[in-house]
């Protein structure tokens, strides 16, 4: 358990940029597909969810910041009936929907889901999650030639919102999904067995 929590303080310290000797700055790996995702949400008529994305790369260091593509999306609780190899992992059909290509350091985007929107829930409460997935696999062709895969540490949030723009309800909470999620299992169980 002492490792595992040295694992977690290390962490965000082994993700900062480094300057080399001389003073060169190494050019950032290419990071694979990570995606997050919130808990299951519910929310009812004259009300709007609100998915925020914040890129927290220095617009400072490192000299040539990398850009990269997110996408924002909202599930419902349903598994789809067909599910593309992205849907798969998240387990619902896709309510909404938003890529944003060459998401700078220190940019926001978001994406917004009025309950009216909803028309495969029938009763007035509708239960959804949200999703941000940093350098999707799979990008529609018209924004393909877009798309920029560089390293982004982003920072997510849910929130719910009524008709006079109030907020009713807020989350940070994410977890990772798919690969992520087992290299994390995995190293807590190599820290756990003797």
């Amino acid at each position: 358990m002492k490792c595992l929590c040295i694992f977690l303080i290390a962490a965000p310290l082994l993700a900062q940029p480094i300057t080399l000797p001389g003073g060169s700055i190494p050019t950032p790996l290419v990071i694979p597909q990570q995606t997050f995702t919130t808990g299951m949400v519910g929310f009812t008529t004259n009300q709007t969810a609100r998915l925020n994305v914040f890129n927290l790369n220095s617009t400072t260091t490192p000299a040539t910041a990398a850009n990269c593509t997110v996408e924002l999306a909202f599930y419902g609780p349903q598994a789809a009936a067909t599910s593309s190899t992205t849907a798969i992992p998240l387990n619902g059909p896709i309510l909404g929907q938003s890529f944003v290509t060459n998401f700078a350091p220190g940019a926001s985007t978001l994406l917004d889901l009025p309950r009216a929107g909803i028309t495969s829930e029938t009763s007035a409460r509708a239960q959804i999650r949200a999703a941000v997935t940093v350098n999707p696999s799979e990008v529609p062709a018209s924004i393909g030639s877009s798309a920029t895969n560089g390293y982004c540490n982003v920072f997510i949030t849910l929130e719910v919102f009524d008709s006079t723009g109030s907020t009713v309800f807020l989350t940070s909470d994410t977890r990772p999904v798919g690969l992520q999620s087992l290299l994390t299992t995995l190293n807590v169980v190599k820290q756990i067995q003797p």
